[in-house]
Order: structure tokens, then sequence, then C-alpha cells
């Protein structure tokens, strides 16, 4: 599946957060129009087509970032299992995860 077919499916409001999600973002500050906003505004960062999900990067309107992860398994629903405000020390740019350390060495 692919962005704009997940943007549909929340546009038609074909959509459902796991509780886990709504836990995390209330921690964080992140109310449920945000993680929507960022759905249909973001970009893919990654793809995981094995469990048929998708990282969605993008800005809210307090302009901090956000990571959420979309589930499309289920062919006419979007299924939001997690969402959370990336730790700067982990991505670049929030896009591009930093290698942990080790990885790449010789």
């Amino acid at each position: 599946m692919n962005l704009e077919q997940v943007q549909e499916l929340v546009r038609e409001g074909k959509y459902f957060y796991y509780t886990h999600a709504l836990t995390e973002a209330k921690k964080d500050g992140v109310e449920p129009e945000d993680i929507i906003a960022v759905i249909l505004t973001g970009e893919i960062i990654e793809e995981y087509p094995e469990r048929k999900r998708l990282l969605i990067y993008g800005r809210m309107a307090n302009n901090l970032p956000l990571h959420v992860v979309c589930d499309y398994s289920a062919e006419s629903l979007v299924i939001i299992p997690t969402v959370y405000i990336p730790d700067r020390r982990l991505w670049v740019r929030f896009r591009i995860r930093k290698p942990l350390r080790g990885e790449g060495r010789k």
C-alpha cells in the first residue's frame, strides 16, 4: 500500500488506534488530530512490507516532529499501533535512523 492509499482511507475515516498509540501520544502531549494531520501531510521514511507497515514522519502544528506507524494488514482499514516524538540522538533530521554504535564497523 502506498501513502496515497493510506491517506485516502484515513480521509474516509477508515482507521483506528491501538490503545498503546493513544497512551504514547498522551505521554508526549500529542492529540489524535495531530496524528491524523501527520498522516495526511507527512512522508514515508521506512517501509516494513513483511509486517505490512509504514513509518510516516511529519510535523505537528506546533512544529514538533512526529513518527506514526501505520499498519495496512487489513486492506480497507489503517491501524495505528504507535506514535512517538523521535529522539534526535537516534535519527538524522528525524528521517534517517542513525547506525547503532558498532554497526558498520570492522
